[in-house]
């Protein structure tokens, strides 16, 4: 078996934009990644806490409106 490669890009996380870019180019470009495409922050760290910071804030904006004159009801 025969590979034939411009560029070897290890880390499917950070390393997806330069794969991309290298591709882009005209390059002949390999992504080896261990696991889910995105890395940690997309997975399992930043994007995720940021969702859930985002929704608590969002209650906390909630309960303070009755204090400025809105009536918000939550619905199922």
């Amino acid at each position: 078996m025969k590979y034939d490669h411009d560029l070897i890009v290890i880390g499917g996380g950070s390393g997806i934009a330069t794969a991309r870019r290298a591709a882009e180019y005209g390059a002949r470009v390999a992504l080896v990644e261990a696991g889910r495409l995105g890395g940690t922050c997309v997975n399992v760290g930043c994007v995720p806490k940021k969702l859930m910071w985002n929704a608590a804030e969002f209650v906390g904006a909630a309960s303070d409106a009755r204090g400025y004159g809105f009536d918000i009801a939550a619905r199922a």
